[in-house]
């Protein structure tokens, strides 16, 4: 199928007030003006002098509102006046043509247009009349990809006097199809022209090579300015090279009648390919000129052989150039290599020593207007084009290359440079040297140098030292502390600075250093200096930048690096040394380490720092091991010192011996032993081996553990309650510990009646209840509950429907019991059937049947059980024999289920021997004291 070019006239479709679409048409919009008039004038009337007060308040109406409230632009969209549409990211679906006249614009900020285009609307465009503009703030123009049926081309055409297109802030147009421009003025900056990619085509049934690249660019006395920007996918016919081509041969970016194309630091996606159909060119006819700063294209398919290569850049007609014109980035520095600011740079073409000259503005040595707005230079001055900025740099735009039919294939190039750099009186040369066309890569487009002047402008850092105080005096092998004041007298910062100490002019021993300094103007640094062994007067040296790092400017400003301090270096007094650890007769393990503490003190048993202790482990005259350490400023020391592990068991000798004689040594004994199992070692504090300590613990944890065990098993014994006084006791006691009355063996209280009956009996002799002795299995035990559970709901479920007077599905019950006080969940009805077991029972006051003491809903009947004190009775015995109430009179459930009742654990009462010192007060706790059956 032939591709279709992109047709000569936009037709203008405008759809009627009632679309197909069923949408409102904007040809309706003046209908809709009136009606909205109406209703403002009917609002001002009935608000009165509110509405005035609110109008008064207000801010000032932003101009250029956005007429699209919704998503969609329905039908075609004429702009007559200023619209400004900001939205979060999501374009503007359009379902019709779009057409920006005089005097209107259309600003879209983060947002877009999208077409909504399939083969029965083709016609649908994006037309920039004269006077018209369209600006892109990070928005996007395309085509919708998930219709039915779908066509992606779009004619986008910007035509007329003062017509303006705009793209800004990573702006896009994405679309096969058109991008024509006649008269216009466009502008790209940060934005990019492209394509859609196969992955994005597929599976829409269209053809990919026919769609997969950007719009085909024509522009006619137009005015393009691209900052930054891209131009990519240019089309493509990979059908062109077999002979059977369908649509455009190739696809070029086009500039005619009077066109001008300035570009800088952007991208232009033509190339050197010798493919029929693959290879882009920009192309100027005769009145058209290009040009282009440090402008890349693609490189991807240039061919092997540099013979077959086609322009990328093709003038059609004499009178039509491509200039091509590099970045210069110059830094000038001084001597000492710091940035000169304010130098000025003229360029001159080697060898003509002509000056510099700018094509787009007409030849003249200074750049455009255009090319000095987009560099944030001026034409003179203290921002002028070739003067360096604060950090010693000028970017300097030098034309290299032109490209027209006399040069073609290449380039006439002239890209080699002399530079005239001028500070003040001074003046240095510098060159430059730019590859010819063809050479066109980023890093054929930029060239940096650096030119030095014989001047020094700013002085470097200037460093000096000085002690707090010149002279000082100190204890032998004591370290001090010192005060360096650092200046810097320079007019740069120094960094890294380094100070160090020196003792009697030598650089062997470093007495004290520190690093990693930074001076801006002064900098008071404290330093610690180690003592020093030999008594008497010594010289301190301080030095700054000992190392000669750091530039200072030359010998006057080296030399003043110095400072020397006075000390005198005096013996410690007489004193005395003693070890606090490791103490008299301590056992240690041959091949481990001893810590070995102490202090040395003077006369007054005050401290003396700085001395320097020898440690050593002797066996008799024989030294084993030795180390060595210093005392403090509070005189402490810590050495640690490690008994070899040949040594042999027996006494040995710890001795700490003072570098001078004016403190006395001090010794200790340890007790050194081979390593062996630590069971034989002593306990500390307990002086025991630890085997034998581990033994009486392990023997102290049985007898614990076996009475913990005798407890658990056997324990106290079953407790029941005395019948007379109500303590809990044992329950083969014969009488009670606390009142001491005498039991009668063998008897207990019914659950149900409370008569004293025979505690192996199967029923009750007085009121027939039978009692269970053996343990229902759970599961049997639950269902039972689960069962009476559903009795009582049943009941409630009745209730329910007689108060609604109708019948009740088991949702609406559900919702209904919810709101009711009667309200139980299974769990916590089978909780409170657990709970009386163990805590006692009360009597329905409807029904009677006995319920948990804390019991608020019966669960037989489903009364509330308000107000109810629970009868009195003690905790709960373990090990009661369980008997079973049979399910009888009031207290069976309805309907054919005779289940038996749960489980109910009996309280074993002691009952007093009659004509005994209870026996009256047996009628008065009778009662009382066998409430809870549970």
């Amino acid at each position: 199928m032939a591709r279709a070019t992109c047709p000569p006239v936009v037709v203008l479709r405008i759809r009627s007030a009632d679309s197909t679409s069923g949408g409102l048409g904007l040809s309706s919009r003046s209908e809709r003006n009136a009606k909205a008039l109406t209703c403002l004038i009917v609002w001002s009337v009935a608000l009165g002098g509110l509405f005035a007060a609110f109008v008064a308040l207000s801010p000032a109406a932003r101009a250029g509102t956005c007429d699209q409230v919704g998503g969609v632009i329905t039908g075609d969209w004429t702009i007559t006046t200023a619209q400004v549409c900001t939205g979060t990211g999501t374009p503007y679906t359009v379902d019709g043509t779009i057409n920006i006249n005089a005097g209107g614009s259309l600003t879209l900020i983060n947002s877009g247009l999208s077409f909504a285009k399939d083969t029965s609307h083709q016609g649908y465009a994006l037309n920039v009349n004269a006077g018209g503009e369209l600006i892109l703030d990070h928005s996007i123009v395309t085509t919708q990809t998930d219709a039915i049926n779908p066509y992606l081309k779009l004619a986008f055409t910007v035509s007329g006097a003062n017509s303006h297109f705009a793209m800004k802030n990573g702006a896009i147009l994405k679309f096969p199809g058109w991008f024509n421009a006649t008269g216009a003025t466009i502008d790209m900056t940060g934005s990019t022209i492209t394509g859609f990619s196969s992955s994005e085509l597929f599976g829409l049934g269209v053809y990919d090579d026919d769609n997969d690249d950007s719009p085909l660019i024509s522009w006619a006395s137009t005015t393009a300015s691209l900052y930054g920007s891209r131009i990519e996918r240019i089309y493509e016919n990979t059908t062109a090279s077999s002979g059977n081509a369908t649509g455009p041969i190739e696809g070029n970016v086009a500039l005619t009648a009077s066109s001008n194309l300035y570009a800088y630091d952007s991208y232009i996606g033509v190339d050197f390919s010798n493919v029929v159909g693959l290879h882009n060119a920009l192309r100027v006819d005769g009145t058209s000129n290009a040009y282009l700063y440090a402008v890349t294209i693609d490189r991807s398919e240039d061919p092997v052989l540099k013979s077959t290569w086609q322009p990328a850049y093709d003038p059609l007609a004499a009178g039509g150039s491509v200039f091509l014109l590099r970045w210069l980035r110059a830094s000038v520095v001084d001597s000492t290599g710091f940035p000169v600011s304010g130098a000025s740079i003229w360029s001159t073409l080697s060898p003509s020593a002509a000056t510099a000259q700018y094509p787009d503005n007409g030849l003249s040595s200074t750049p455009s207007a255009r090319t000095l707005a987009y560099l944030g230079r001026a034409a003179s001055g203290a921002n002028a084009w070739n003067h360096t900025d604060s950090n010693g740099l000028a970017v300097i735009p030098l034309y290299t290359d032109v490209i027209t039919t006399a040069s073609l294939p290449n380039a006439e190039s002239f890209g080699n440079y002399q530079l005239i750099v001028t500070f003040g009186a001074t003046t240095g040369p510098g060159g430059a040297d730019f590859d010819p066309y063809p050479a066109i890569s980023a890093g054929n487009n930029t060239k940096s140098v650096t030119v030095s002047l014989a001047v020094q402008v700013r002085t470097g850092p200037d460093l000096t030292v000085a002690p707090a105080s010149p002279a000082m005096t100190v204890l032998q092998n004591q370290p001090f502390t010192v005060y360096a004041l650092i200046s810097n007298q320079g007019q740069t910062t120094a960094t890294g600075v380094s100070v160090a100490a020196y003792l009697d002019g030598s650089r062997a021993v470093t007495y004290g250093r520190v690093d990693s300094l930074t001076v801006a103007t002064s900098l008071n640094q404290t330093m610690t200096i180690q003592g020093v062994a030999t008594v008497g007067s010594h010289t301190l040296e301080l030095i700054v930048d000992p190392d000669n790092t750091i530039n200072e400017g030359g010998a006057a400003q080296e030399n003043n690096n110095f400072a020397n301090i006075t000390l005198t270096v005096q013996p410690p007094p007489a004193g005395f040394t003693a070890i606090l650890t490791p103490t008299s007769g301590q056992s240690v393990v041959s091949g481990n380490a001893v810590s070995v503490t102490g202090y040395v003190r003077d006369s007054g048993s005050n401290g003396i720092g700085g001395v320097v202790l020898n440690i050593e482990l002797r066996s008799g005259a024989t030294v084993l091991a030795n180390t060595s350490t210093m005392s403090d400023n509070n005189g402490l020391f810590v050495g640690t010192i490690v008994v070899p592990s040949t040594t042999q068991d027996g006494q040995y000798s710890i001795v700490v011996t003072p570098a001078t004689t004016l403190i006395q040594p001090d010794s200790t004994t340890i007790a050194v032993q081979k390593s062996s199992s630590f069971l034989f070692q002593k306990v500390p504090v307990l002086g025991i081996e630890w085997w034998l300590f581990l033994v009486i613990l392990a023997a102290a944890a049985a007898v614990a553990i076996g009475v913990s065990l005798y407890w658990k098993v056997y324990g106290l014994g079953k407790m029941v309650e005395c019948g007379e006084c109500g303590a809990f006791i044992p329950e083969d006691a014969t009488t009670c510990p606390k009142c001491g009355v005498e039991f009668e063996r063998d008897m207990a209280k019914c659950s149900n009646c409370q008569a004293w009956i025979p505690v192996d009996v199967k029923q009750c002799p007085e009121c027939g209840v039978e009692f269970a002795t053996g343990q229902l299995e759970m599961a049997d035990y639950k269902e039972k509950m689960r069962l009476q559970y559903d009795e009582v709901i049943a009941r409630f479920k009745q209730e329910a429907s007689r108060q609604l007077g109708r019948s009740l599905s088991e949702t609406e019950f559900q919702e209904w019991w919810r709101k009711q006080p009667t309200f139980l969940t299974f769990e916590d009805w089978l909780r409170e059937e657990e709970e009386m077991r163990k805590m006692g029972s009360k009597p329905c006051p409807t029904c009677g049947t006995l319920n948990s003491v804390t019991a608020t809903v019966c669960h037989k009947c489903g009364s509330l059980m308000r107000d109810q004190r629970p009868p009195s009775g003690g905790a709960v015995v373990a090990g009661a024999p369980a008997r079973r109430v049979q399910a009888r009179g009031p207290m069976s459930p309805p309907g054919p289920t005779n289940a038996p009742a749960p489980i109910v654990q009996k309280r074993v009462i002691k009952k007093p021997i009659e004509g005994k010192e209870g026996e009256s007060s047996e009628g008065q706790n009778g009662d009382g004291n066998s409430s809870d059956d549970l």
